[in-house]
């Protein structure tokens, strides 16, 4: 017989400790709150609210960004702002502590986007509508995670944000 490893057992139950610290560690569930966002954390949201995501990317300077469809199929992006690396990382994908929603619609001219903007900027406050040229209504949101957002408040302002977007864009 050959020299085998021998493992004293006070070693082996502290291995066998490590061991169950670490699986312990894996099944911890995920904390409710984001105090910053990644792609993978939005694209839940973004389905978990009923939206489609239908590109999940990160930008040329790893922000993350999100093209999304609502249950109407009204199209809007999530685009990160305040974003950084995490901590001694200087490449790779970047986690921000905002995120703006956004859409717009065309109108056919100018003078139809003032006239909604002044009727729908008034009527919700949850969202900003605007004048975002080219004869586009400029529909936006913006949210900040600054000492944490609830996952399920998440999806909630997602669920905000495109049922007004689809309440103007049926009206529009």
């Amino acid at each position: 017989m050959g020299k085998g490893l021998t493992i004293s057992t006070s070693t082996g139950l502290a291995i066998a400790g490590a061991l169950a610290v670490i699986q312990g560690a894996a099944a911890q569930p995920t904390s409710p709150y984001l105090s910053a966002w990644g792609v993978e954390d939005m694209k839940a949201a973004v389905t978990g609210s009923g939206a489609a995501v239908t590109r999940a990317d990160v930008t040329a300077e790893g922000d993350p960004y999100i093209a999304a469809k609502s249950p109407s199929g009204v199209k809007f992006t999530v685009t990160g702002r305040l974003c950084d690396f995490a901590a001694g990382v200087r490449t790779g994908p970047k986690r921000c502590r905002g995120a703006v929603l956004t859409t717009r619609f065309s109108l056919a001219s100018d003078a139809a986007v003032d006239a909604a903007v002044k009727k729908w900027a008034r009527e919700y406050a949850a969202v900003s509508v605007s004048n975002g040229g080219d004869n586009n209504v400029l529909v936006m949101r913006y949210l900040i995670f600054d000492h944490g957002l609830h996952r399920d408040n998440l999806k909630v302002n997602i669920s905000v944000f495109t049922g007004v977007a689809e309440e103007i864009w049926a009206a529009i």
